[in-house]
């Protein structure tokens, strides 16, 4: 998911809230728990669970970020557009597009915005994607009502009806008749240097002009962003930048109070009477700036304090008629890491979870339109921009693919990328150029000018690489393809056969994936129909979130309990149902295919409303980041671990609200520490508990009251189905080299449970106990780390032992097994 910002897992189930069980909470079956415990592995080395990281631009309302660059747009540089569309037609030097979103994409590009760039065709037939032909746009024809036409600037194979083809251009210009969003908004050109708002059509209308240049300083890319004053009387400050800090919230981003942070900027100007050019950081920091008409570097330095106002902006202007060009803009906190470095405990935590995996996003773009490969691995400095409907262009991620790269083996994790839909099929092999060619090749120079000679599949044991996101999901257009999982699957194996073309390729380096549905993950659901084109993949991966925006909301009802008692038992209700039914088309597959097939779950926890202006709601938070929708997070982790799938990445690691792991002050949000009891505490195989008694409850039929919002997805579905004898304690032992953890979590609301362990080994005497548990399921450590994972070291384990469970909580027993005295060793 990536609320990118990037926000993903749109539609994956039917939202609306709950009022269940008419009378009173059902009473429990059952006093106790017994599980006999065998030496019979289960799964062998079950992988731990992994997280998503997207890393994060500076936003006044969402987040921080967690590297040290503290601006959001640092780069005016060239503006990418990329778009995928489907031929209504063609011939040996044109293509038409006169369907569905036609040549211009709903409008959005108008006659000749794609002249002089590249565009690359497809045919799907018989289950398999071919590359028809790739060339250059000599002229570019799209409206509305026709004409919707592409001419080549030579032929070539005739393109047909069916076909499709993604169209690139690098422009520094958008002009005005050209597109439909910015004909609206002449003045929207780079997102992060806007024109005070509500002064903009007056500047515009006077004559203020913003451009993309080629006169860039030393180091500065493609283009810097030139501003153009003219001679207003009387005069006016005109000033570019974009919302920074606001005091709407307590706990809405802000510098680190009493820290010293510095601006560093390129500037130069022409004909400016003194030169004079202002520079203001929100109501922290005012400073005038002598500048000159050589490009020099600037810094204003300034102490962090709170904000004054609910909106306060950065920016750089000047009341002097002229022209000011700016460029490689950064905010640096000066005790910080290095520019754009992680900071400290960004990397700490995350060792401190030891997940398997860490899901990048850097190579992909949700929503707008696409990104080059090169603009992914470069420096910021060069890398283009993105096209974007609304508030001009958009950098590129933060940080790209050599930073997350350099952070997974900081962590020690293995990387799992996702690759754009979007790039064309030499950027598919130099990927793989760039992840493991010598430095004498182009991109494995590229990765080396970062100071990484190495190639990175020497610095890791395996790459996952996964071809797009959500690709089934329609709001991602133009890079999804919705409701043609067959088509998907074939242009995804048509991407692994180019990185498998690269002279640098090794098979044993990389698993690849496609995109699955979780609503529809039988044989007839997206992600096995996908599969079966390709070949190449290894499996397909599902989402499973419990509640909110992507699931079907937080179930409520007149009593607390009640409401608590729905969460607790959501997954195994709703989601485990999902999971067995992927798993089970996995296992086909595998037969069907030869070869094995996985299932992945690429994102799962807590799920949220989507983020927005006006649509914080501190209630759904507090739900959502509980102890009780932590519980039932884990309930669907493990029960997906036992169950055989494979890596499963939490969605997603950050600091603040929405789908984060940590509160503002990094302290640990529930749902993370529960995860990390698995990845650090139960260690080496699962091995078996059978359950001897067991408390139990039985669920009936629940009534559903669909919710009223626009991101609703299946409204038919009126109920939860009933479910007889759910049990109220899972056990997971694991075992390795006579150390045994073993994992107890409880779902139930009325009161302990006293757990019988029948354990296969004579264990130590001493043991650690380990408890996740508060007074209440509605627990949270959103304003601070209340609640903790608490240690206990404890005498008295015997080989059948009996432990008392709290209510809706996750305890991890560790014990040693007692080693054999000489006389047991010779018998």
């Amino acid at each position: 998911m990536s609320i990118r910002t990037n926000i993903t897992a749109l539609l994956l189930f039917f939202v609306f809230q709950t009022s269940v069980f008419a009378g009173e909470l059902p009473k429990p079956q059952g006093d106790e728990a017994i599980f006999r415990i065998t030496s019979k592995v289960k799964r062998k080395d079950p992988p731990r669970f992994g997280v998503n990281i997207e890393t994060p631009t500076m936003s006044h309302w969402n987040t921080e970020p967690w590297h040290n660059q503290w601006w959001l747009a640092p780069n005016p540089n060239p503006i990418t557009a990329r778009i995928k569309v489907k031929a209504s037609g063609g011939g040996a030097d044109f293509i038409e597009a006169n369907d569905g979103w036609k040549m211009g994409y709903w409008d959005v590009f108008r006659d000749g915005f794609f002249e002089g760039g590249q565009v690359v065709v497809y045919r799907y037939k018989n289950g398999k994607a071919k590359l028809v032909r790739e060339g250059t746009v000599k002229q570019y024809q799209a409206s509305k009502t026709g004409p919707n036409r592409l001419t080549f600037t030579e032929k070539g194979p005739k393109v047909q009806k069916g076909d499709e083809f993604w169209l690139t251009v690098t422009r520094m210009d958008i002009p005005r008749e050209s597109t439909r969003p910015w004909n609206d908004c002449p003045w929207w050109l780079v997102n992060g240097f806007q024109l005070e708002q509500g002064k903009e059509k007056k500047f515009y209308d006077a004559g203020v002009r913003l451009a993309l240049s080629p006169d860039t300083p030393p180091r500065g890319g493609g283009a810097s962003l030139a501003v153009t004053i003219p001679d207003m009387q009387p005069a006016e400050p005109v000033r570019v930048g974009y919302w920074l800090l606001s005091a709407e919230k307590e706990d809405w981003p802000r510098f680190r109070e009493g820290k010293t942070y510095t601006v560093r900027m390129w500037l130069k100007q022409k004909d400016m009477a003194q030169g004079n050019v202002e520079v203001r950081v929100a109501s922290i920091a005012t400073q005038t700036l002598a500048v000159g008409n050589e490009w020099q570097e600037y810094s204003v330095e300034f102490q962090a304090a709170l904000p004054k106002h609910n909106g306060e902006r950065f920016d750089i202007g000047s009341s002097e008629a002229g022209t000011l060009w700016i460029d490689n803009v950064t905010i640096v906190e000066n005790d910080g890491p290095p520019a754009y470095g992680f900071y400290p405990e960004v990397i700490d935590t995350l060792r401190r979870f030891n997940p398997s995996t860490i899901r990048l996003w850097s190579l992909q773009e949700n929503r707008g339109y696409g990104k080059t490969l090169k603009d992914a691995l470069g420096r910021p400095e060069d890398s283009n921009l993105i096209y974007a409907e609304v508030g001009g262009a958009k950098p590129t991620n933060p940080v790209g693919l050599h930073q997350e790269l350099e952070l997974c083996d900081q962590v020690g994790t293995q990387p799992w990328i996702i690759t754009s839909t979007m790039f064309s099929p030499q950027e598919y092999t130099d990927f793989i150029e760039y992840l493991a060619g010598p430095i004498d090749t182009p991109f494995g120079a590229l990765r080396a000018q970062w100071g990484q000679e190495k190639p990175w599949t020497e610095v890791f044991d395996h790459i996952t690489v996964e071809i797009g996101n959500e690709v089934w999901n329609s709001m991602f257009a133009p890079q999804h393809f919705n409701n043609r999982a067959e088509e998907y699957g074939a242009f995804a194996e048509q991407c692994f056969k180019q990185m498998k073309a690269s002279p640098h390729f090794n098979s044993k380096k990389y698993t690849f994936l496609v995109n699955g549905w979780t609503r529809f993950s039988g044989m007839d659901g997206y992600g096995p129909k996908a599969i079966m084109n390709a070949p190449s993949a290894d499996g397909f991966g599902m989402a499973y979130y419990t509640g909110g925006w992507d699931s079907v909301g937080l179930m409520k009802s007149d009593s607390m309990d009640e409401s608590w008692m729905n969460i607790l038992t959501y997954s195994r209700r709703m989601l485990l149902p999902y999971a067995q039914t992927a798993k089970a088309s996995a296992d086909q597959l595998s037969k069907t295919r030869r070869r094995p097939t996985q299932v992945v779950v690429y994102e799962a926890g807590p799920g949220y409303t989507l983020p927005g202006p006006g649509k914080f709601d501190i209630k759904e938070q507090r739900e959502g980041k509980s102890l009780g929708q932590a519980i039932n997070s884990l309930d669907s982790y493990m029960t997906n671990l036992a169950a055989g799938l494979g890596d499963q990445s939490f969605f997603h690691f950050k600091n603040g609200h929405y789908w984060a792991s940590h509160n503002r002050n990094w302290d640990e949000h529930i749902i993370w520490k529960a995860l990390g009891m698995r990845n650090t505490l139960l260690q080496g195989n699962l091995i078996t508990a059978k359950a001897k008694k067991m408390v139990t409850l039985d669920l009936p039929e629940t009534q559903a009251d669909i919710v009223s919002q626009t991101n609703s997805a299946d409204k038919s579905v009126t109920s939860f189905p009933a479910l007889e004898n759910m049990p109220m304690i899972d056990c997971y032992p694991f075992e390795q080299d006579g150390r045994y953890s073993i994992m107890l979590l409880s779902r139930r609301i009325d009161g302990p449970t006293p757990v019988t362990l029948m354990l296969p080994y004579q264990p130590q005497s001493a043991y650690t106990l380990y408890t996740l548990t508060a007074d209440s399921p509605a627990a949270h450590n959103i304003d601070e780390e209340l609640v903790k994972v608490q240690t206990q070291e404890l005498e008295g384990m015997t080989k059948k032992f009996t432990v008392e469970v709290p209510p809706h909580s996750v305890l991890v027993l560790v014990n040693h097994k007692k080693e054999a005295n000489a006389e047991q060793a010779k018998e």
